[in-house]
């Protein structure tokens, strides 16, 4: 795969300045000013207080172009126009559902190919790993949509676990033993940021 688009894997989205600024950066420096918001997951969709968030952030960071979409109740359709996708938090076992059912993982690819980049939030970061898995035993969601597969898309080689404070570190080292996988902890205040293949903690 092309690597020269640009991932951004975090818990909160843009709400941590450094994150903020450095988004913005990299968005003005390749020029991106049309963005798409995916609301599957969220609890009220577009109207959640968190998309109406993203929203505002991604105004503010000079995009003139943001839109909202959702899988579930607006069907597939195609996201080549768009320079960045800004995926919202909510429930991780929903969002699999219905973005396995559109090729999600295909839009993804095709955003990173043309020097796009990814904004995971939450459920939104976790998709692009090996595995889900853990959302459903640490902190769990409900499987509200009874998925049965909880194989990620695999855009990136590591389960993170967002949300990571200290108290839940031993519950997340046994998760590591039992299924023989690393996991990233990101906190409330960090990303991991990818380009170039290359993969940063940033806080």
């Amino acid at each position: 795969m092309d690597k020269s688009g640009i991932i951004f894997l975090t818990s909160t989205g843009l709400s941590s300045k450094n994150i903020y600024d450095k988004f913005k950066e990299v968005t003005d420096s390749r020029k991106l000013k049309k963005a798409v918001i995916i609301t599957t997951a969220s609890f009220g969709k577009e109207k959640n207080q968190y998309s109406q968030l993203a929203l505002s952030q991604l105004k503010s960071a000079g995009f003139e172009q943001v839109e909202f979409y959702d899988f579930e109740n607006n069907g597939f359709r195609s996201l080549s126009e768009y320079d960045v996708i800004y995926v919202c938090g909510g429930n991780t076992f929903k969002l699999m559902k219905f973005a396995r059912e559109i090729n999600f993982d295909k839009e993804i690819k095709s955003l990173l190919e043309r020097g796009g980049a990814y904004i995971g939030v939450s459920a939104g970061s976790l998709i692009l790993g090996p595995s889900i898995k853990i959302a459903g035993e640490i902190n769990p969601d409900i499987n509200e949509v009874d998925l049965a597969d909880f194989n990620g898309f695999n855009i990136v080689d590591f389960v993170v676990f967002p949300h990571y404070s200290p108290d839940i570190e031993g519950e997340i080292k046994i998760f590591e033993d039992k299924n023989n996988i690393r996991v990233e902890r990101i906190s409330n205040s960090q990303a991991i940021i990818i380009n170039n293949g290359e993969k940063t903690l940033f806080e």
